[in-house]
């Protein structure tokens, strides 16, 4: 009896989580379909790698990232376990179909104005960190840095930051100092938000 009442209590838990892991994906895709993709933005992590690939290979951007952050769900589940692993997926996927289906409409927020920056940094901010709030990630590099959070005295904010450093570096080459130095600080800003909205 005890046994079922705890399954149960897992199981409306983990019920409550999903719309809220949805939600944040949703909020992540809107960010960069719509805010930071047409502004010649990029974010960090694989998505920024998918988003660098996209461009380079004229590749879909949602297939790519569905993709790519295969090995990381795996990953997540040998070391966070089989909910992170599943609440993992769910974000990804969503993610995934969100992307897919922003990528047919053509962009209507475009300016790079310091407002629309900030919105989308935001937005992209506070979907990661509802998401890994309620159990899960919405790329690879979300996995990484949790692990690191476990491990070290660093947040998962700083520790997605510092893994990203790399991703920039082609920002730069890809789009220039202007578009990289603009995606640092909207990712950084981001990255901060992560730390407020899952604490």
């Amino acid at each position: 009896m005890k046994f079922k009442n705890s399954y149960k209590i897992y199981f409306l838990d983990l019920l409550m989580k999903i719309p809220w892991i949805i939600s944040g994906a949703i909020m992540a895709a809107i960010s960069l379909e719509v805010i930071l993709i047409p502004n010649g933005l990029i974010d960090g992590g694989i998505t920024g790698v998918s988003m660098i690939l996209s461009e380079i290979l004229g590749y879909s951007l949602s297939v790519l990232l569905f993709i790519l952050n295969i090995p990381f769900v795996l990953l997540g589940y040998i070391f966070l376990g089989k909910r992170f692993a599943f609440t993992t997926s769910l974000g990804i996927t969503v993610l995934t179909i969100s992307t897919g289906i922003l990528e047919v409409f053509p962009p209507f927020l475009k300016g790079n104005s310091i407002l629309l920056i900030f919105i989308g940094a935001l937005l992209l901010g506070m979907g990661i960190g509802i998401v890994i709030r309620n159990g899960g990630a919405l790329d690879g590099t979300d996995v990484l840095a949790l692990l690191i959070s476990d491990k070290t005295s660093y947040t998962v904010g700083e520790s997605i930051f510092a893994i990203n450093i790399f991703i920039f570096l082609f920002a730069f080459i890809l789009f220039g100092w202007k578009g990289a130095l603009i995606s640092i600080i909207t990712y950084f800003i981001a990255t901060t938000i992560v730390d407020i909205v899952r604490t």
